[in-house]
């Protein structure tokens, strides 16, 4: 009886560490987003990525490193909350530095190559993180070697790099913003065009920051938040999460064995590695409506058809059509990777919003992206336990919502300035609203009462963009 009790105290100590672990991601993303991520606008996008996040990214390394030397859990658990605390800088600050750096031509093929490097990892690591290979507990040190030697050279590269040129003309710094936009644009840029579209932009509100409050009062940011956050729940209600995290589990229902479902990742990361090139130019050459039109038909197949897997095991029981149609489930999410849609939301942080709203925009969305996800998975097993293919039932009808809302006000961005695209925008609602009013407007108002109605609006512009920023600010020397 004793003996029982200390193997159930053994497994409760176990689990018990286990969720502590889990979750220490979690303490250092919140506590950085908002205490560090804020550093981009204050101290600038290239101190935030490539310094502050080196040291962060060194400091966790370390930490992991030493607790697989010393064998120390706690060590452990404090290297997962430094990284969560560069997870926000990665999710969001990295990629806002690479798109604000970029063309307006070539923005989407900045984001998209920087998530198809990830996919470069994640194939290194499905094929020496086996048992087999380095995942063993006397080799697994090599791992977080192996980051702090890549950061360093990481760091080494970057250092030369110049800050956002957009960034550095909401500080005024214009002399260091040509230089910048020289660097990343080619010599060969026409400075005024650019110095002006920047400085147009910069001029959109006269807020240097904006809350999500005002984000939200304001019809034109408000129309942005919606598609925003549509893009975001159409693809957080494919099942993908669930897919990953209980990744073991739905093979094994399907007729896989843990083996087998280790070979089958690796074999489709392998297999569908040279698709990600396809992203990286459809994404702006096809438009942003179109990217999503073809993720869009890709997730919802792969919605049914998972839907489909789940009925047939649980009436029929795993089999060799199971099996295939899993296969075929893996397949279109892999496809979807593909079309580069997974850059959208970042994009359109940067393409729908000023830059003075950027942040606030952001910090809302990883936490809704957070609030939502969590839910999903913490009770997807109890829910599946219960009801079974059912709960694959709420992704066909969340996506059919979201899909039709996108398809009715998704802007097309590609290509366009930031300006240009949100002063577009904000035409639009006007138009709308005031169609809207003037439809439930009685005959026997008075037309001026409707055409006096003022919509609130914090953007700063005047309906010509030839008074959106001060050519004084562009010297002549530029002009060329």
């Amino acid at each position: 009886m004793i003996g029982l009790k200390k193997k159930e105290l053994f497994f409760s100590c176990i689990s018990f560490m286990n969720s502590i672990i889990t979750t220490a991601p979690t303490v250092g993303m919140l506590f950085s987003l908002f205490v560090f991520v804020p550093l981009a606008e204050t101290k600038g996008r290239k101190y935030t990525v490539v310094y502050f996040r080196f040291i962060i990214t060194l400091a966790s390394s370390f930490c992991h490193l030493l607790s697989a030397l010393t064998q120390s859990s706690e060590i452990f658990i404090l290297g997962q909350v430094l990284n969560g605390l560069q997870l926000p800088l990665r999710m969001f600050v990295t990629m806002l530095y690479i798109t604000e750096c970029a063309p307006d031509k070539y923005r989407g093929f900045a984001s998209t190559a920087l998530i198809f490097s990830d996919v470069i990892g994640q194939v290194i690591m499905f094929s020496v993180g086996s048992p087999s290979v380095l995942g063993k507990p006397n080799t697994w040190f090599i791992f977080p070697l192996a980051v702090m030697i890549s950061s360093l050279v990481n760091f080494a590269m970057a250092a030369r790099l110049p800050d956002s040129p957009k960034w550095l003309v909401r500080q005024n710094r214009m002399e260091e913003a040509a230089k910048s936009i020289e660097f990343y644009h080619g010599e060969n840029v026409c400075l005024n065009d650019v110095m002006t579209s920047f400085i147009k932009e910069k001029n959109l509100t006269t807020e240097d920051r904006i809350s999500l409050k005002e984000v939200w009062e304001n019809d034109t940011m408000r129309e942005a938040l919606k598609v925003l956050c549509s893009v975001s729940m159409f693809l957080i209600f494919d099942s993908g999460v669930i897919q990953g995290t209980y990744t073991v589990l739905l093979h094994k229902t399907a007729g896989f064995t843990v083996q087998e479902t280790m070979n089958l990742n690796l074999i489709l990361a392998v297999v569908f590695f040279p698709t990600r090139f396809i992203g990286t130019y459809i994404i702006d050459s096809l438009g942003r409506r179109a990217v999503m039109g073809i993720a869009g038909v890709i997730v919802y197949s792969k919605t049914w058809l998972m839907l489909s897997t789940q009925v047939i095991i649980y009436f029929v029981g795993p089999s060799t059509l199971t099996r295939v149609m899993y296969i075929a489930v893996e397949c279109l999410s892999e496809s979807t990777l593909a079309t580069g849609v997974a850059s959208l939301g970042i994009l359109f942080i940067n393409e729908l919003f000023p830059p003075s709203a950027r942040t606030s925009v952001a910090q809302a969305l990883i936490l809704v992206t957070m609030g939502v996800n969590l839910p999903l998975i913490s009770s997807f097993p109890i829910i599946y336990a219960f009801f079974g293919p059912a709960y694959f039932m709420v992704h066909v009808f969340s996506q059919v919502f979201f899909g039709t809302y996108l398809y009715r006000h998704m802007p097309e961005t590609s290509g366009r300035a930031v300006y240009d695209i949100i002063e577009s925008m904000d035409e639009e609602v006007a138009s709308r609203r005031a169609s809207f009013i003037e439809e439930r407007t009685p005959l026997v108002r008075k037309r001026s009462s409707t055409l006096a109605f003022k919509r609130n609006s914090i953007l700063n512009t005047s309906r010509t963009r030839a008074l959106t920023f001060d050519h004084n600010l562009i010297p002549s020397k530029w002009d060329y």
